[in-house]
């Protein structure tokens, strides 16, 4: 590395200034007793406080208090060892300044012993952990010492880069001496290059700048420079002006790095003139400087020199062990151990010992040096002609240069012409077999490439065609499901306004009602289809098994059916072999489920002749046969009839209804029971479909007959607390459970329900989960707290299932979802209270005082929601609609109770537009 690479330092030791003299806000105290000790022990004295136990922050201020003493006394080294620790502790108890700090003074130091690689690391480091923070004056510092790293490590280009980012921060945030800094290094990197005049351009416009700032040092280093280029020019006699005021400027301010590379320029100067004894005089003051720093740099280019005035005196062997120690110095730095200099003083130094053939080698090796510095050089003015001239000037510059470059390699390459020619065959051929056998593999690339997309092209228009017929399906299935729940539905809104405006007889109203129940339970059971078909599709469907007699099933199915097929004038008739006392083991619900749908079909199918229901049954299970004699089904339409809203094609809808969800639904439910539904077929004739499901068959006996009843009259005793804000699900529920035998404290929020329970103590506590002042969450974790231990159950009409599971994961025992029906009540009551059988239980209730009141109050309720609705409280408005819609379902029509429920959806999920359309349907609606 030649000498003028050496004066870059200026920018280092303004940052170690910095980062010597700002106070650690960590063990001030223990510093304070290290500075208490004489000056040549406080080093000692603070190593041997790092054997004590210190804390992690009184680690971190002796380690960084060291690290300083090692690096004013020079030893890079060791200075580097404690830096890195106080890096460690600082990440963790240090500010990300000081963290970035250390990170930065282990560069310094790696710098300063000649480790420009290693440097380079510690600075991105640096860089890295100060971006954290926005700090642009310190980043900058530290790429302008990544720039001064690189140009010290021969990488020029890199070097610029990090000098290109450091001045655009400069440019900014910096003040005029950081701006006059970066560009003396940027001259400095100009060197580097052997672009002398440019280096010159700089100085004559910033030489007055350091000067001016009173920068000593900065004009010293700009001094040595200078020499440099009066050197080059060969003008030695102002070169050596120049280098001898920048020496007495060093010497002045005490700064012996750069004073080193002074006495290097100089030792260089006397050489070049032949003054070998000043030389040698310079090179040793240089030597003794040095020896007090450890810089690779500096003793390997003082060696070089030493090396050249050895050769010049004669002493070969003592300029070849001097050139020895060279390469191993420069071994430790960079890969590139021999520059051309060193190389052409080792050829002269063999050739003069009479070693020819060694001689030639170096030759050929300093030769090919030369070149690629001369290439360098010549690539490095093309870059900077295309950036100072205009497109025409730049051409003939760049032609030029070419010429003068082709000339070059032309006489440096005569000797080896043939060589290169049988290489460039060679390559060339190569080139033509790799382009051959690239082009034919982007042959087979393209050919695989394009039957994949013609695969994936066919993939995606049978998906294409599938999502068209799932959405004709959805389209079928929405507009059947629409005629299925409005057919009911119309009966029961019709009945109930008939009734409620008094056009049926007072005879007539228990059969009306009737009607009533019957189209709300064929409602309930449409839903409860899709439900079950959407726990199937999620996998969370349960079976129950127990054991049933299967003529108690063949009755309940006969006692469904056989009213509806005879008033079709049809024979519905069960085909029955097996013994009265027969029984298996299954699913009783889910197997009747799929006997009445498959039943219902054959009903509703069938327009004369007759259904017939038949079982057999064996040891591996038993097999049910629902044979009717109706329309029957094509044999292309088998397959279908399985699927999910599918029938057997879209007039068996338009003529009979139905969703298309019955057999689907039968099907899955038969193979979850590990059985399976087939069918025969003859369209006109009439259909057969079996279900075979596997189970254990057996004898009952009586006893075990008995305990089969279709329904049971309970009666309880026991008290329960029941907490319900709307006052006619409260008044409602109050009398089920007073018909029932049972003692009920009513409360009509959670605070009173609170104070009931701890005041009586009941067996069972009924709570509602959203109520005014304490809501029933609240009231559980409050109720838990005071030691309340018996079963508390969620009352609400948010039936989801995700709704459920966190009530059960708050603490409730079980949950009753509204509508409240009265048999799930029971079986849910019979769990947790005592039970009689009890005929008075089995009384209905009577809720036609509940309904006139609920329909009285509701006014009120519809211009709270509108009042709200004006004020944009939405959180009133699910208040008032949650309140309302437990009720609703049970005392008012469907639509008001649907609207009621899309009210509180919408002011749940903050669409204040829905919300505003549906109040005014509901307001509308109770007008007419």
């Amino acid at each position: 590395m030649s000498q003028r690479k050496l004066p870059r330092l200026l920018v280092c030791i303004q940052l170690l200034v910095c980062s010597l003299f700002t106070s650690l806000s960590y063990g001030d105290a223990l510093i304070d007793d290290i500075r208490s000790q004489p000056q040549q022990l406080q080093r000692d004295y603070a190593i041997s406080k790092l054997a004590q136990s210190l804390s992690e922050p009184q680690q971190l201020a002796v380690n960084a208090f060291i690290a300083k003493q090692f690096f004013e006394d020079s030893n890079y080294e060791k200075a580097a060892r404690y830096y890195l620790r106080a890096e460690q502790l600082a990440a963790k108890h240090g500010t990300v300044i000081e963290h970035s700090r250390y990170a930065q003074m282990q560069g310094v130091s790696h710098y300063y012993r000649g480790q420009d690689l290693t440097a380079i690391e510690d600075y991105l480091r640096a860089i890295e952990i100060i971006e954290q923070i926005d700090k642009p004056i310190i980043a900058a510092h530290l790429y302008n010492n990544i720039g001064l790293a690189y140009s010290g490590a021969d990488q020029i280009e890199a070097a610029i880069a990090s000098y290109s980012k450091a001045k655009e921060l400069y440019d900014e945030y910096g003040d005029e001496y950081d701006q006059v800094n970066i560009m003396h290094n940027i001259a400095v990197a100009y060197m580097d290059w052997y672009r002398f005049e440019a280096a010159f351009d700089i100085y004559e416009q910033i030489g007055d700048s350091f000067e001016r700032l009173g920068d000593t040092i900065g004009q010293a280093q700009m001094e040595t420079n200078l020499g440099s280029i009066y050197q080059s020019r060969m003008d030695f006699e102002q070169a050596e002006i120049y280098y001898q005021k920048a020496l007495v400027k060093y010497q002045e301010n005490g700064d012996r790095p750069n004073h080193i590379v002074n006495l290097i320029r100089l030792a260089e100067l006397n050489f070049v003139q032949g003054r070998f004894d000043a030389a040698y005089t310079q090179m040793r003051d240089a030597q003794a400087q040095a020896e007090v720093m450890d810089n690779l740099h500096y003793n390997s280019n003082i060696k070089e020199i030493e090396a050249k005035l050895l050769f010049a005196k004669g002493q070969y062997k003592q300029a070849q062990q001097a050139l020895r120690e060279v390469y191993t110095m420069r071994e430790q730095v960079t890969d590139d151990k021999a520059s051309p200099a060193i190389s052409l003083i080792e050829l002269l130094v063999t050739a003069a010992q009479g070693d020819h053939v060694k001689s030639a080698l170096l030759y050929e090796r300093y030769e090919r040096q030369q070149q690629e510095m001369l290439s360098n050089k010549i690539a490095s003015s093309l870059n900077d002609f295309q950036a100072k001239y205009n497109a025409t000037e730049l051409q003939q510059q760049v032609d030029s240069l070419k010429q003068q470059q082709q000339l070059d390699k032309l006489e440096a390459q005569q000797r080896r012409q043939m060589t290169f020619l049988a290489a460039g065959i060679l390559i060339l051929a190569f080139i033509s077999i790799v382009l051959l056998f690239r082009r034919s593999a982007e042959r087979k690339a393209t050919a695989m490439l394009e039957d994949k997309v013609k695969q994936r092209t066919k993939e995606l228009e049978e998906l294409a065609d599938q999502l068209s017929a799932a959405n004709e399906i959805k389209s079928q299935f929405l507009a059947n499901i629409s005629h299925e729940i409005r057919t009911p539905l119309t009966s029961i809104m019709g009945q109930a306004q008939a009734i409620i405006e008094g056009d049926v007889p007072a005879e007539q109203v228990a059969k009306e009602l009737r009607v009533i129940y019957n189209n709300s339970q064929h409602l309930g059971e449409l839903i409860n289809d899709v439900l079950d078909l959407s726990k199937i599709e999620a996998n969370k469907l349960e079976l129950v098994i127990s054991t049933v007699s299967i003529c108690s099933l063949l009755a309940d199915i006969n006692a469904m059916f056989q009213p509806s097929a005879s008033q079709k004038g049809i024979l519905f008739r069960i085909n029955n072999k097996l013994p009265a006392s027969f029984g298996a083991e299954f699913d009783y619900i889910r197997v009747k489920q799929v006997l009445v749908n498959l039943c219902s079909n054959a009903v509703k199918f069938t327009e004369q002749g007759e259904v017939e229901l038949a079982i057999t049954a064996d040891e591996q299970g038993a097999c049910f046969r629902v044979k009717d004699t109706g329309i029957g089904i094509a044999e292309d339409k088998l397959d279908a009839i399985f699927a999910n809203f599918s029938q057997g094609d879209n007039s068996i809808s338009r003529r009979f209804g139905g969703t298309g969800l019955g057999l689907s639904l039968s099907q899955q439910l038969a193979q979850i029971m590990g059985g399976d539904i087939s069918v025969s077929s003859v369209l006109g004739q009439g259909s057969t479909f079996s279900f075979y499901i596997p189970c254990r068959c057996m004898e009952m006996d009586e006893r075990s007959n008995d305990t089969i009843q279709a329904a049971r009259a309970l009666s309880f005793s026991g008290e329960v607390v029941l907490a319900e804000d709307h006052e006619d699900n409260r008044r409602l529920i109050e009398r089920l459970l007073t018909n029932l035998g049972i003692k009920v404290h009513s409360a009509a929020n959670g605070e009173q329900a609170v104070e009931l329970t701890l005041q009586h103590c009941p067996d069972l506590v009924l709570m509602d989960i959203q109520m005014p002042k304490m809501d029933g969450l609240e009231a559980l974790n409050l109720l838990r707290q005071c030691g309340y231990t018996q079963p508390i159950i969620a009352l609400t009409a948010n039936a989801m299932t995700h709704d459920i599971e966190r009530y059960k994961a708050a603490g409730f025992t079980n949950h009753l979802a509204k509508p409240i029906e009265k048999e799930e009540f029971c079986r849910t009551l019979e769990h947790f209270l005592n039970v009689e059988i009890d005929a008075r239980a089995a009384q209905s209730v009577d809720m036609s005082d509940l309904h006139e009141s609920f329909m009285h109050t509701l006014p009120r309720e519809i211009e709270s929601l509108v009042n709200a609705h004006a004020r944009n409280d939405l959180d009133e408005i699910k208040a008032v609609a949650h309140r309302l819609a437990g009720a609703a379902q049970m005392f008012a029509s469907q639509t008001i109770a649907e609207l009621v429920c899309d009210i509180e959806l919408a002011a749940k999920y903050q669409d204040k537009e829905q919300v505003g359309v549906l109040i005014e349907d509901l307001a509308n609606l109770e007008l007419e």
